[in-house]
């Protein structure tokens, strides 16, 4: 229940349904989810449009201050960027996992 940017991933709308509540494996899903949010972060970076619309909805979905400070900064490395998201992603997808939220496999 988290729509903030650092927590989108595109999905097909008959697979975001059938996992409904329960969270994805972690492997491999970080990894290609993480791809996914550093190729956005890069476009960010290099295209001004791009930028402009991140500038226009950051304010509504973006309240993780490690996000705002930490994760989109500019300059980020790849690897940066990856390691950034799963120091911050991880204790997240824990805390749901010991609060009783399944793994959804998905196969």
């Amino acid at each position: 229940m988290n729509d903030e940017l650092w927590n989108l991933m595109p999905m097909d709308s008959s697979l975001n349904s059938s996992k409904s509540n329960n969270l994805p494996r972690w492997d491999p899903f970080f990894q290609t989810f993480a791809e996914n949010q550093f190729q956005m972060y890069d476009l960010m970076q290099r295209s001004d449009h791009i930028r402009k619309l991140y500038e226009g909805c950051y304010r509504d979905n973006l309240h993780s201050l490690w996000a705002g400070q930490e994760l989109y900064r500019p300059g980020n490395r790849r690897e940066e960027f990856i390691h950034i998201l799963e120091k911050n992603m991880m204790p997240v997808y824990e805390s749901a996992r010991r609060q009783g939220y399944e793994v959804w496999n998905y196969i």
